[in-house]
């Protein structure tokens, strides 16, 4: 961003130059319409009625209608002071003299701010052309006119090319890339005073191709994953300089439905995309930057374009349709209310669940025979055991 200052040392010229053109648009913007008086809103603005003698009263009226305000107070001298001024007041004021009402004077108040610092910004679509634009930072209702110069590394001041004085924007043509820095000059002038703001850009960080053109994308027959891309570079960066200022290509692809994207960069304005989800309709775009600079700016995007790659219906299966369904999860009740409208599907998966409920039955019982077999095989095994040890219990006594 091209940074602003008030009073940068090393540019008395700029002053001179800036003053000079102040001062003599200044008596322009006052001239150009007789019987005009500017004023800042919320001052106290005092209105002169020509023609009046000093003690001698007038009749004051604003837009037709006689003024009646606590805002006002004429004077001795006829004249009409207004306090605290709002643009409510702005309008035709008249005097007259109170008897027979002839006019005396007519004047139209127009009301506002003086110019303030102003928001600057500069931008190089190429290598020959800079194009600086400005808004203002306060509004000031009044009219306005610009006048803009530059200059590089503090040498003689030109001019920044304007069609009019009251447009905001000017025009350099073949910026100094090997100069440090550029200072731009934009000067508003109105009837309640003028203000000037300086820019310092940087040619190199504020070079900005504009966006790529004629983005076009195309199937490539029999393959199911490939995309054919072309573009033009933009029609501000000329083409018989291409090769000693090249330009290189960043493009970005995603399936539709995605958030990802997917990119690659490139030098030339063509490129086949290898990757692409079959099947599946893709969004690309495609923007630019200088291939040297590379702290230069990308342009911005181009416009988004749709291709879809080739396939062939009979061989792709329909469960890669579904391949996106998790980010669009409101697909689900609507494939469910269309398969529980099949009537063939009803009953096969009424056949398919009453023989998943016999085998579980089955099943249950296998494992209950079983269980109860071993316990009871468990208990008699028990069962011999205490009769062996009674018995050599009673044999161990009886040979004692």
């Amino acid at each position: 961003m091209p940074g602003l200052v008030s009073c940068p040392g090393g540019l008395i010229v700029i002053g001179i130059l800036a003053l000079s053109c102040v001062h003599a648009n200044s008596e322009i913007l006052s001239n150009e319409v007789s019987d005009v008086q500017f004023g800042t809103l919320g001052s106290t603005v005092t209105l002169t009625c020509r023609g009046s003698h000093q003690g001698s009263a007038v009749v004051w009226t604003h837009n037709g209608s006689l003024v009646r305000t606590r805002q006002t107070h004429p004077g001795w001298d006829g004249s009409l002071t207004l306090t605290n001024t709002t643009r409510s007041m702005e309008g035709n004021y008249s005097c007259h003299k109170p008897r027979g009402g002839a006019l005396l004077q007519s004047i139209t108040l127009r009301l506002g701010y003086a110019p303030e610092y102003l928001s600057v910004s500069c931008k190089l679509p190429s290598h020959f052309k800079m194009l600086c634009t400005w808004t203002q930072r306060v509004r000031t209702h009044l009219p306005t006119k610009y006048i803009s110069s530059y200059s590089v590394d503090n040498s003689r001041p030109e001019p920044c090319e304007q069609e009019l004085m009251d447009v905001n924007e000017c025009t350099i043509s073949n910026p100094v890339f090997w100069g440090s820095k550029h200072l731009v000059n934009i000067t508003e002038v109105n009837p309640l005073g003028s203000k000037s703001t300086i820019a310092y850009v940087d040619v190199n960080k504020n070079l900005k191709p504009d966006a790529p053109e004629d983005l076009i994308c195309k199937q490539v027959d029999t393959e199911p994953t490939q995309l054919v891309v072309q573009w033009k570079p933009p029609a501000s960066w000329p083409s018989d300089v291409s090769n000693a200022f090249p330009l290189k290509f960043e493009l970005q692809y995603r399936p539709v439905g995605s958030r990802f994207w997917s990119k690659v960069e490139t030098e030339d304005t063509s490129m086949v995309i290898m990757d692409a989800l079959m099947g599946h309709l893709h969004h690309i775009r495609v923007r630019a930057q200088d291939a040297f600079i590379n702290h230069s700016q990308w342009s911005e995007w181009s416009q988004v374009v749709q291709a879809q790659p080739w396939s062939d219906l009979s061989t792709i299966p329909e469960t890669t349709t579904d391949f996106f369904e998790p980010i669009f999860p409101s697909t689900f009740p609507v494939k469910a209310t269309e398969k529980s409208l099949d009537p063939s599907f009803d009953e096969n998966g009424r056949q398919v669940l009453i023989a998943l409920g016999l085998l579980a039955a089955v099943m249950v019982v296998v494992v209950f025979t079983i269980t109860v077999l071993l316990c009871v095989r468990n208990r008699r095994r028990g069962n011999m055991t205490k009769q062996e040890l009674t018995s050599m219990v009673k044999m161990k006594s009886l040979l004692i």
